[in-house]
């Protein structure tokens, strides 16, 4: 299937030791989309040599600088190569390819700079329920406006939302967390599209001490780059 309507898609899948899901992930996304690149982000595995052998592009380096860092290395990678456009999905099979064509048509139809993938928070094991319930609360309140689903790595944006996340000092999962800040700051568009809720033998990733301490004062950061920009913007009218 090709990207459509003169727009230029790219698949991004940041990946770290994930030899055991990736074939199969690469699988079912090229039945999906044909542009696809993995950021390898310092596997100890054979996380790269599975992404070389399916033949899509690939950048890999020799060691972890976390999930932030590999976003930002695959829009470089995207910007450079003339795409409109990326698609972010895990690689360890958390999240569903088929659902590809749902963001590519939700785009078709708003133009709009990010679009989310939002779980049904109810099918999410319980431990992590909570504490996504938990950060879905604090951060709505913080952002100002209910966020059905902040912590979904499964996402789309623009051109000018990549350009933009480039200058973002996030090297972690936080990177994802705060492109929705700018978005609400700036005033550009999100759109959701609903996806299954998958859990399987993956072991997450994230800290769960940064978890729990450190979202609040992610929280804090969101809170405090959407007021700035409304300072901002009020300065300008004066």
């Amino acid at each position: 299937m090709g990207n459509g309507d003169n727009v230029k898609i790219l698949a991004l899948l940041p990946a770290y030791n994930e030899e055991a899901h990736l074939e199969k992930v690469l699988n079912e996304v090229k039945k999906q989309i044909t542009d696809i690149l993995v950021v390898d982000d310092g596997s100890k595995d054979r996380t790269a040599q599975i992404a070389r052998d399916a033949g899509v592009n690939l950048l890999s380096r020799g060691y972890n600088c976390g999930k932030g860092q590999s976003l930002k290395d695959g829009y470089n990678w995207a910007l450079e190569h003339g795409y409109d456009a990326v698609i972010m999905l895990d690689s360890d099979g958390q999240h569903d390819p088929a659902c590809i064509k749902d963001f590519k048509a939700k785009y078709l139809e708003t133009r709009a700079r990010l679009i989310i993938g939002a779980r049904n928070y109810a099918e999410i094991p319980l431990v992590r329920r909570i504490s996504n319930n938990i950060g879905k609360v604090l951060f709505s309140a913080a952002v100002g406006q209910s966020i059905p689903d902040n912590q979904s790595g499964y996402r789309m944006l623009d051109r000018v939302l990549m350009e933009r996340m480039l200058h973002s000092e996030e090297s972690g999962y936080h990177f994802e967390v705060e492109m929705i800040a700018i978005c609400i700051a700036e005033g550009w568009k999100i759109e959701w599209v609903p996806i299954p809720t998958i859990y399987g033998d993956e072991v997450s990733k994230q800290n769960p001490f940064d978890q729990i301490f450190g979202f609040p004062k992610v929280c804090l950061k969101a809170r405090r780059i959407i007021q700035d920009k409304r300072k901002e913007k009020c300065s300008r009218q004066m």
